[in-house]
């Protein structure tokens, strides 16, 4: 969509944005970082779903996966709670490092981890 000037409009660049689905980014250290909307509990709880039949520990904060092949290392800190109002959400710092996973391994841990750990509402 463009203005009669030719420039493209806002509202033609937010359409574009809705299209497309968010990807978490890994950096070239093969580290990814987010914050989730929930307590240490609430994590350690869907964990085991989350990684599916894959074996794991937890140490403290350090939580290694060991996958079909590679390793997953994921560290959990619990930060302040965001407050909206009177509302009082959690949040959870997750790291998560991968070491010896090709790229479509990795894909499919995270594809199979966000099934069991995102929440939706509606």
């Amino acid at each position: 969509m463009h203005w009669p000037s030719g420039r493209r409009s806002p509202a033609a660049e937010s359409e574009r944005g809705l299209d497309r689905e968010p990807r978490p980014t890994v950096s070239d250290e093969g580290v990814l970082q987010r914050e989730m909307g929930c307590t240490r509990q609430e994590f350690l709880g869907w964990l085991p779903a989350a990684v599916g039949r894959a074996p794991f520990e937890v140490t403290g904060d350090l939580i290694s996966v060991h996958p079909a092949a590679g390793l997953v290392q994921i560290r959990i800190v619990e930060a302040a709670p965001r407050s909206l109002g009177l509302l009082r959400l959690p949040v959870l710092l997750v790291s998560m490092r991968f070491s010896g996973l090709p790229p479509a391994a990795r894909a499919e841990f995270l594809r199979h981890f966000d099934l069991f750990t995102q929440r939706g509402g509606g």
